[in-house]
């Protein structure tokens, strides 16, 4: 997929950020070959996001123009680009489709350009995220490498709730955001769908009105799969909440397609990356591959 002296774009569809923050991992991406690209408006703070929507979304625009850039990575989470969605050019992106990396906050932009383009991203990596410690995790990184080699990855480290076989295009991510498509012309068919779902520090409760949120979309009857990341310092708000693992299964229990939990992806420092926008496989018995 990436070849040595590729050009890779970093945007900022998200939160606002300072440049000390992408150092470590410009050299990382310089050490694996690759030139990175800070786009214009890069380095803007428009409140809490990174410039103006209008601004940010010229940024994704020129990213996926340039035929020399052969990638596009979403420097950090936080919140905002939902607020890009309606600026975005879907048939200039249509005919020049390239991965989107992304996680968090992405998730808005990856589902929105997948439902518009069909245009396949990789959740689960971000440079202010993924340095904060100043080294990037084995796992992400073995999991990036795979991907710019275009090696199948295979996941065998998780738990199930529901087993079965199952083929279908993954979408979903940060489950909050996810949501706020709801309703949108954004947001993606979930028929025939496997859905990928984690989230952050969210109440036990919220959680569970979240998922009933997601079941009471159209399609959702029709999905193949459901996976279920880490949901990172979700707990109860009140005694009686519920813990995440209790609001999972309680979930799970009446849906008859394989559903599979703990999976290594979320707001962890350790995690797989996962293709948004491409045909899995769950086999709950043994692996996930993709």
């Amino acid at each position: 997929m990436l070849k040595k002296n590729n050009q890779i774009a970093l945007i900022a569809p998200s939160g606002w950020f300072e440049k000390k923050d992408i150092e470590k991992s410009i050299k990382w991406f310089e050490k694996q070959g690759l030139t990175p690209v800070v786009s214009k408006h890069a380095y803007d703070v428009d409140f809490y996001a990174a410039g103006t929507p209008q601004n940010r979304a010229k940024d994704i625009n020129v990213a996926f123009s340039r035929n020399d850039i052969k990638a596009v990575f979403c420097i950090r989470g936080g919140a905002g680009s939902l607020k890009t969605l309606d600026f975005i050019d879907y048939e200039l992106i249509q005919k020049n489709k390239k991965p989107l990396f992304g996680l968090s906050d992405s998730t808005a932009l990856q589902n929105a350009i997948y439902t518009k383009t069909k245009n396949i991203s990789y959740t689960g990596f971000l440079p202010v995220f993924d340095f904060k410690t100043g080294k990037i995790d084995t796992r992400v990184e073995q999991s990036l490498t795979d991907i710019f080699q275009n090696k199948t990855q295979e996941v065998k480290d998780f738990d199930v709730l529901k087993h079965g076989q199952c083929e279908g295009i993954l979408i979903g991510g940060c489950l909050s955001v996810f949501l706020s498509l709801c309703g949108t012309p954004y947001f993606p068919n979930l028929r025939n769908k496997i859905i990928l779902i984690e989230d952050v520090s969210e109440k036990t409760y919220r959680i569970d009105l979240m998922l009933q949120q997601l079941k009471m979309q159209k399609g959702f009857d029709q999905i193949k799969g459901l996976i279920f990341g880490q949901f990172a310092k979700c707990v109860e708000a009140d005694a009686g909440d519920g813990s995440i693992d209790d609001i999972i299964k309680n979930f799970a229990k009446d849906i008859e397609k394989p559903v599979v939990y703990n999976f290594p992806y979320g707001h962890i420092q350790s995690r797989v990356l996962m293709p948004i926008g491409k045909k899995i496989k769950i086999k709950t018995t043994s692996s996930i591959t993709f």
